[in-house]
């Protein structure tokens, strides 16, 4: 099935890039592998629109050194409480934007997202699609 990411992700993986334009890149991601093929993910393209799947998922590999601090980045997102995010998990820990709203929780999936974050988004077009800026710090 052709895919695509989500406009949202997108615009804000520009602006990571725009902040940090050195930043490895090494764990980032958006289309699962077979492994998140075979379970829900985010990273599948389960929303499908014309015939298109739609990926509203994106993984921002942790790069300090060269100016995308996940931990950063996550603590801008939750701050803002923008009405896109769907969940974070980074760092065994995940928090939500419905599920005890913006509370961390333990996440003990099989990945601990220590290398980077997991950025999820809603699954309504206006909001997956939304080509408003994020409110993001990194430094």
């Amino acid at each position: 099935m052709a895919w695509r990411v989500a406009d949202s992700l997108k615009i804000l993986r520009e602006q990571i890039n725009q902040i940090a334009p050195n930043r490895s890149v090494s764990s980032d991601g958006t289309i699962g592998d077979a492994a998140h093929a075979s379970r829900k993910s985010d990273h599948n393209p389960w929303i499908v629109e014309n015939g298109i799947g739609v990926v509203t998922a994106l993984d921002v590999t942790h790069d300090p050194m060269h100016g995308c601090d996940a931990q950063r980045l996550v603590d801008s997102l939750v701050s803002s409480k923008d009405s896109r995010v769907k969940y974070i998990i980074y760092n065994r820990k995940i928090i939500s934007s419905t599920f005890k709203p913006w509370e961390w929780r333990p996440y003990e999936g099989v990945n601990p997202h220590i290398k980077h974050c997991h950025i999820s988004v809603n699954g309504e077009k206006e909001k997956y699609d939304s080509a408003l800026p994020w409110q993001i710090n990194l430094t």
